[in-house]
């Protein structure tokens, strides 16, 4: 029997991921960040050329979750960096 690999987290990654995972924007602060980074023609020509209807659904009705599997998916469509997804968000969240 094969003993499963423990995997340990440093100090950092564990506090980036707690950020990550406290990381939410509404529909209009995530489009405004992306129209603000130029990005937003992008991202919604990668979510219409996309055949997974649920992605196509997340786009149009939900608030953004910053480790959610649209946003993982979207943004390695449009080959950003985890760190500027992060800063997307924390953009967005600077948008009221």
């Amino acid at each position: 029997m094969l003993e499963e690999e423990t995997v340990v987290e440093t100090h950092e990654e564990w506090a980036l991921r707690k950020r990550r995972e406290r990381m939410h924007v509404t529909r209009y602060q995530a489009k405004a960040a992306l129209l603000n980074a130029g990005l937003l023609d992008q991202c919604e020509a990668v979510v219409e050329a996309s055949n997974d209807p649920q992605l196509k659904i997340a786009w149009q009705e939900a608030g953004f979750i910053r480790l959610s599997q649209f946003v993982d998916y979207v943004g390695k469509q449009l080959s950003l960096t985890p760190e500027q997804l992060d800063d997307l968000f924390i953009a967005a969240a600077k948008i009221k």
